[in-house]
């Protein structure tokens, strides 16, 4: 019996980019539902009381799951289905992929998404002004300045990471 998958996400939200990127990897086919999660629908309310996404929905012989926030939904992709394992199989590895991830939701998201998305995203959608250049100035700095450490990261990986991903160029 298959399990029919809904996502309900906001396509700019990073939390909801990891969930879809998981759900990708893991060739697991999904439903989209673009929520605009400011609006606060009492119907994703009641899925999601932090009315916040991504919210994953399985549904599977008349039973649902509803799986809230990021960690919950990877963590549960992974226990459910796992292959291709994308935590890695060694203790060490799966403490490395936690790191990041962590680092990605807390340090990447307050130096770059917290300028970027705010500014580029949230104040056009909320009719709040135009972006303020020095912030997007310290989003844009806060972008080199963690693809230079993964860059760095990738180059210790060896054989593992057959190729580097291209250096952005200044303009």
């Amino acid at each position: 019996m298959s399990i029919e998958r809904t996502l309900y996400h906001f396509p700019l939200d990073p939390a909801s980019r990891q969930v879809r990127l998981a759900l990708g990897e893991k060739r697991l086919p999904f439903t989209e539902k673009n929520e605009r999660y400011w609006e606060q629908r009492p119907e994703f309310i009641a899925l999601n009381p932090s009315g916040l996404t991504p919210v994953l929905v399985e549904t599977q012989g008349g039973k649902s799951l509803t799986i809230c926030e990021c960690r919950a939904i990877l963590e549960h992709i992974e226990e459910t289905t796992p292959e291709p394992d994308l935590l890695g199989r060694e203790p060490a590895d799966r403490a490395e992929v936690r790191r990041l991830l962590q680092w990605f939701d807390r340090k990447f998201d307050a130096e770059v998404n917290g300028y970027l998305l705010r500014e580029k995203m949230e104040k056009r959608l909320h009719g709040l002004g135009a972006p303020e250049l020095s912030a997007l100035r310290a989003g844009r700095e806060g972008l080199r300045t963690h693809l230079a450490y993964v860059d760095k990261l990738l180059q210790g990986r060896g054989s593992a990471w057959p190729t580097s991903p291209r250096r952005p160029t200044s303009r």
